[in-house]
């Protein structure tokens, strides 16, 4: 992955086309000290501009008895000195993960060194997200079990290269990689462009690991590792597109090796594959497999659950498979019902 290198003030040359998600899920937030914080993991590209979101469940200290969220810019190693962050553009919400009330807000902001220090993370947020006498059963913004979702997404991110360009010594030695799938030959692969896309494979093949020292990944025994998903995998980290004629298992799939192995932008190409193909149909098979993750795409499908009161009885020969692969699902979908039965009583 690219480095972002530039030289003071740091003007980059170009922005992110991604979005980086953040997510803490805080159980009883009300429980904990005023200035007691949490941190959600690191996102954003190898050896370019990452960030972090902090989230201090009962405010700052400064600020008491409210959900106090700040978004984090980190720079890379190679940049510490003189750099600057123009026109990032920062959302924070607070949340079930049910569909429904949330709190949003959303700002740009031009993130430099905090104190003057090049090397310290700087950051932007809100010390009055929400006031933790808001978060009441009937708000909408808890889930069952009394807890709250902080969740940030922040695009325009600076590094040096376009995000998609493959970087790998094409003098080092080729080092072939056999991948084992549960229905067919195995697929061979060069290890620069998996170590190259990937940080899953570049700790697994720099550990001492039986694949660094055999070149054998061994995946018959994932159920999403068929030869036409791993060879769509591959062919994505060669050209970062997917086929556009994935259909919705494949899309699935993908979508499930792509959680598997780090592979973020698989994912959300995935996720964009599958809510082009949302339907009445097929929104319960999507939902059972996106559950709980957050995004777009699940958000639709609990809009188009709530929208349509009827739709859920028309599924009705679906739901048996839904409670027995995801009782978490099922358990959400009765509690949806029964929000439904009370705004209508």
């Amino acid at each position: 992955m690219a480095s972002a290198v530039c030289d003071p003030p740091c003007a980059m040359p170009h922005v992110s086309t991604s979005v980086e998600q953040l997510e803490l899920v805080v159980a009883s937030p009300w429980t904990y000290a005023p200035g007691e914080k949490l941190y959600s993991p690191i996102a954003g590209p190898p050896g370019g501009f990452r960030c972090q979101l902090r989230v201090y469940p009962a405010g700052t200290g400064e600020v008491r008895n409210a959900i106090s969220a700040f978004v984090r810019v980190l720079p890379p190693e190679k940049n510490m000195q003189g750099w600057e962050c123009k026109n990032v553009r920062c959302s924070i919400r607070v949340m079930s993960s049910i569909v429904g009330k949330e709190i949003l807000k959303i700002r740009t902001h031009t993130f430099t060194p905090r104190d003057g220090r090049p090397g310290r993370p700087a950051e932007y947020g809100f010390h009055k997200l929400v006031r933790l006498q808001e978060l009441t059963r009937g708000s909408g913004l808890l889930d069952g079990d009394s807890k709250v979702r902080v969740r940030a997404s922040v695009s325009n991110l600076p590094f040096a290269k376009p995000r998609n360009a493959l970087q790998i010594d094409l003098s080092a030695e080729l080092q072939p990689v056999r991948i084992l799938v549960p229905d067919g030959p195995p697929l061979i692969f060069d290890q620069r462009i998996l170590v190259a896309r990937s940080e899953y494979f570049q700790k697994m093949f720099a550990a001492e690991c039986k694949e660094a020292s055999t070149g054998v990944v061994d995946l018959r025994q994932d159920a999403n590792a068929s030869h036409q998903c791993v060879s769509a995998m591959l062919s994505f980290l060669l050209t970062k597109c997917l086929d556009p004629d994935v259909d919705l298992e494949l899309a699935l799939a993908l979508h499930a090796i792509a959680d598997k192995f780090c592979l973020r932008d698989l994912r959300e190409a995935a996720r964009c594959t599958l809510k082009d193909m949302l339907s009445e149909e097929n929104v319960l098979h999507i939902l059972h497999q996106v559950l709980d993750i957050g995004g777009h795409l699940e958000k639709l499908c609990w809009q188009m659950l709530q929208a349509d009161g009827g739709l859920l009885v028309r599924q009705e020969d679906q739901l048996d498979a839904v409670i027995q692969q995801t009782p978490a699902l099922a358990k959400k979908l009765i509690l949806l019902g029964k929000r439904k039965m009370q705004k209508t009583s």
